[in-house]
């Protein structure tokens, strides 16, 4: 079975889903947008761009409740257990229902998908970096005041390119005061010292992409040495251009030194890409990973849940999508 702790929740929608949601809600959007694949970006800006378009077919609570339903479902067809949303927080260029009244609906639909298909599912409260400071701590204090036991962890996405991450400092105090577990986008498009800044500063206990690390044997060392997990998203990082193809791609360098890897989707309807796609591409890179249940094995035990849930989790009989 196969454990996703890194995808955006909206970054889900089929281009079905977002044209009935569009007409549900009256929202025209480009047909150049609904009929090019990815919905139309050509590089890491214009994906934020196209993001926030796409993503503004969502307007209720009822709609937030449905895309969940529907990708825990196509998830759970696809062989995935476990995973983890990452949800951003009302602010200023995405409105919506109160945050309470959208993980109230997630947890309706969870219910719903655990009881048809097994999955088990939590929520990660964002904030979006290139919003800066003062939302994200507007974004930590609503994470914190929304009451659920799917709602286990807060992060910091968008652009890491960005505002200082010594900025956020006080959002990820507060999230984490209140016992939420803390993420992080670092190391995507950045260099690898910033993953270890990111750390440092946001007292994390993941990090979202980190694969730059590979440029640093010093940054590696301290990885392996902090045993802090890495969210890696190898099809995203082909779609977006970060590297170039599969063969320059650093997973079985960062797993070689030693590196806690688990996988992601990120926002699998942009990049055309499943869980299962993600396991193979690392199984076709590093085969020692898979062989031996490392990626699964290794998410399970940085998932934000309860012991209870990992010990359920740790239960089923075969990770290996190659046996």
């Amino acid at each position: 079975m196969l454990v996703d702790l890194h995808v955006h929740l909206r970054g889900t929608m089929t281009s079905a889903t977002i044209q009935k949601l569009a007409k549900r809600n009256g929202i025209a959007l480009p047909e150049s947008i609904l009929n090019t694949p990815g919905y139309g970006w050509t590089d890491f800006t214009s994906f934020l761009h196209a993001y926030d378009k796409v993503v503004s077919v969502v307007q209720t609570a009822d709609d937030i409740g449905e895309v969940a339903y529907d990708h825990l479902c196509s998830a759970a067809a696809d062989g995935t257990c476990y995973l983890e949303f990452m949800l951003s927080t009302p602010h200023e260029h995405r409105g919506g229902p109160p945050y309470s009244d959208q993980i109230a609906a997630i947890d309706a639909a969870a219910d719903r998908a655990l009881d048809e298909t097994g999955i088990e599912c939590r929520v990660i409260a964002t904030a979006v970096r290139h919003l800066g400071p003062a939302a994200a701590i507007e974004a930590a204090r609503i994470a914190v005041a929304t009451r659920s036991r799917r709602l286990t962890g807060f992060g910091l996405t968008g652009d890491e390119r960005q505002y200082d991450v010594r900025l956020f400092q006080e959002a990820f105090s507060i999230a984490r005061a209140e016992g939420l577990k803390a993420t992080a986008h670092a190391g995507e498009h950045l260099a690898a010292d910033t993953i270890i800044h990111a750390i440092e500063a946001l007292g994390l206990d993941r990090i979202g992409h980190g694969v730059t690390a590979a440029n640093s044997p010093a940054v590696l060392r301290q990885l392996v040495e902090m045993g802090t997990p890495l969210e890696v998203c190898i099809a995203s990082n082909l779609a977006l251009g970060v590297f170039a193809d599969l063969d320059s791609h650093p997973i079985g360098l960062l797993a070689e030194a030693g590196c806690v890897i688990t996988l992601g989707t990120d926002d699998p309807a942009f990049f055309g890409i499943s869980l299962s796609r993600n396991y193979a591409l690392a199984y076709e890179s590093y085969p020692e990973m898979l062989a031996t249940d490392r990626i699964s094995r290794n998410a399970i035990d940085a998932a934000f849940c309860d012991e209870e849930t990992k010990v359920k989790l740790r239960g089923h009989a075969s990770f290996d999508i190659t046996a």
